[in-house]
């Protein structure tokens, strides 16, 4: 579902560029044939170590997660918490120093300060809908000439274009920046049974609940209301974090 027309306020207007919609798909994958939730631990493997072991916690789409180790993924969701570090030094020293804001961090900073006139569920939305008008769709290719490539939020910002992992990884440090803890904030890659294609969107715990933020709907529903997506891949930015498994049982 691509959003049409909205009204924004006069500032916001000014702030966002237009929006042109495009399709927007994550290339087919053989790596995740069925939705299995396993733990992927992106940098060093905890002393305690278990293959399979439970987590304590309620995962999105109510699947149980187990711990096994994996490379391909770990490696690229770590390389982009380095670049998701960098882009927040230059949002620090944006607010110590207006001199130094790139435009990219300028707008950011503008998410955040509005985001914060909402509260709970209204904030969500508020943020979903905000970066769905702000970012136009535009394949990896077109804008980095690469098959996949996950941006960081200021390098989104800064192109103004990205794909669906480009939307989610912005709102998903975004979230942070509001003070939403890791704990209950995941990056989800889902298939769309209904599009058949892969998928990225965030999902916030909220009062025991999995919240969906998506580029495809203003709506926010929750996870167990999205009846056309099944998990594939959550990862957290704290480690570990949450992967999917193919039906051998190999890590990704």
């Amino acid at each position: 579902m691509h959003p049409t027309s909205r009204s924004t306020s006069a500032f916001e207007s000014t702030l966002f560029s237009s929006t042109r919609w495009v399709p927007d798909t994550l290339r087919p994958s053989a790596h995740f044939a069925r939705p299995q939730l396993v733990l992927l631990t992106p940098d060093i493997l905890p002393p305690d170590f278990r293959p399979h072991r439970a987590l304590p916690s309620a995962e999105p789409f109510d699947l149980p997660p187990a711990r096994v180790p994996t490379g391909e993924i770990s490696e690229k969701w770590r390389e982009l918490q380095s670049r998701i570090l960098a882009d927040e030094k230059m949002i620090a020293a944006c607010r110590s120093n207006e001199n130094t804001c790139s435009q990219a961090a300028r707008r950011f900073l503008a998410i955040v300060k509005l985001g914060r006139k909402h509260e709970g569920r209204a904030r969500l939305g508020w943020l979903n809908r905000t970066v769905n008008v702000t970012i136009r769709q535009a394949s990896d290719w077109a804008l980095y000439r690469v098959a996949d490539y996950w941006a960081s939020p200021l390098e989104t910002l800064d192109s103004g274009a990205g794909d669906c992992e480009d939307y989610a990884i912005l709102k998903y440090v975004a979230l942070r920046e509001l003070g939403v803890s890791s704990d209950d904030l995941r990056f989800v890659i889902v298939q769309d049974d209904r599009r058949l294609t892969e998928h990225a969107i965030v999902a916030v715990r909220s009062q025991q609940n999995w919240l969906v933020l998506d580029n495809r709907t203003m709506v926010i529903l929750s996870t167990q209301d999205v009846r056309n997506y099944h998990p594939l891949l959550a990862l957290s930015a704290q480690a570990p974090a949450v992967a999917a498994i193919d039906l051998a049982g190999r890590s990704n």
